[in-house]
């Protein structure tokens, strides 16, 4: 790059440490920070001692072909090499984890596209019932099994689920295996590390509420030797809420929860999606349904006594929402905000991955587009792919 004066005779490589951070800080996107440290080498340098006084980058969207679209603009960037052996891969925030079809497993960062071997995971699917739905499922060595929906990495174990009935943890070297099942009448939503404490947020269809476990996972050994439950219903419809959601109405809604850790707040958001579409448009159609977003506090935990609060602010914060990874920003992102992926996955199909994905504004209740629709339909046709659209939460490189 050919040194360019600004006014004063300086030269760009010679801008100060304090302005180039100033600079950074508008600069939210990931792709961007790399660029402006790609440009010299006293930029970079200074953009790393301003590394540690940076919030987080915003989220890359991670499409089905493995290309990576940053927010807002939705712009296009590298396509991430996943290894050709992958038969099926799940994110875990800031990386992702690969299921080989040898039956083998590994972790990838996806800035630097270095992977790490997993060489005993495989023991975790031994004995395990195969996928009752072959064309849901994927091959993983001699069995086919249901793809993983959900995976949480920690210092000391990871743990997982890839069916509704059962979270399985597994930690050490060989890897030591734990299952653990909510009881017979609940199915499981969501997984979330919260603390240093795994949670499990499950559905009691007979009592129609939202339960959440606390399982208490060993350092050495994956021992689950302490389980507590919030039995509480977190619903609490009022008369705003009986205002916006006519009782007389026909409209028929479904939920989606997801938990997301906030700081030192754990958080349960319900996602309301309209189940009805115009008469003229079929029942697969794209159009975009999600509604609105109630969330909720999880409070007392440490008591007999936890329950659910509903809450009206993410005190600044924003959230980004996804069946298979969900977290919070303090900074960076539109405040108080929810950004969500489409979940509306068919027989766990990819469909038009973008189509019912947006920003929920908790001020006002509005719900604008996740992206420009033009970068929305530019991507779409071209960036189809075996993998579902979700987050990845890239580390600084």
């Amino acid at each position: 790059m050919a040194a360019q004066r600004p006014c004063n005779g300086g030269s760009w490589p010679d801008l100060p440490s304090e302005l180039l951070g100033l600079v950074l800080l508008r600069l939210p996107s990931h792709g961007d920070r790399v660029r402006l440290r790609a440009v010299c080498r006293p930029w970079r340098s200074s953009a790393r001692l301003e590394r540690k006084l940076l919030p987080p980058p915003l989220p890359w969207i991670f499409l089905p072909d493995g290309a990576f679209l940053t927010l807002p603009d939705g712009a296009a960037h590298r396509r991430l090499a996943i290894p050709g052996d992958v038969a099926h891969l799940v994110p875990t925030g800031s990386g992702l984890l690969l299921a080989h079809n040898d039956g083998m497993f590994s972790l990838m960062n996806p800035s630097s596209s270095a992977t790490t071997p997993l060489p005993d995971l495989a023991a975790v699917f031994h004995g395990e019932i195969k996928c009752k739905y072959p064309d849901t499922a994927f091959q993983l060595g001699q069995r086919r099994i249901t793809p993983i929906i959900k995976a949480v990495v920690s210092e000391h174990f990871i743990a997982f689920y890839f069916n509704s009935s059962k979270v399985i943890i597994t930690s050490g070297q060989p890897h030591t295996v734990v299952k653990w099942s909510p009881p017979d009448s609940s199915y499981i939503l969501d997984i979330a590390l919260f603390q240093g404490k795994l949670y499990c947020l499950t559905f009691d269809i007979e009592n129609c509420q939202e339960e959440l476990y606390i399982l208490e996972v060993g350092d050495e050994e994956p021992m689950v030797s302490d389980v507590k439950c919030i039995h509480s219903t977190p619903r609490d419809v009022g008369d705003e809420d009986e205002a916006w959601f006519n009782p007389h109405s026909t409209d028929r809604y479904t939920f989606h929860r997801y938990l997301v850790a906030d700081g030192d707040r754990l958080l349960m958001v319900a996602r309301w999606i309209n189940l009805n579409l115009p008469p003229m448009l079929p029942r697969d159609s794209s159009i975009k349904r999600t509604r609105r977003f109630d969330v909720f506090e999880a409070v007392d935990l440490s008591s007999e006594h936890g329950r659910w609060i509903k809450v009206d602010t993410l005190m600044g914060h924003s959230l980004f929402v996804s069946e298979s990874c969900s977290e919070s920003l303090t900074a960076g992102a539109e405040e108080d905000c929810i950004y969500f992926m489409n979940d509306g996955i068919t027989n766990r199909i990819p469909k038009d991955p973008l189509s019912d994905s947006g920003v929920y504004n908790m001020r006002d209740g509005m719900v604008a587009p996740l992206m420009p629709e033009t970068a929305v339909t530019e991507h779409l046709a071209a960036h189809d792919g075996p993998w579902f659209s979700t987050w990845l939460f890239p580390t600084e490189t």
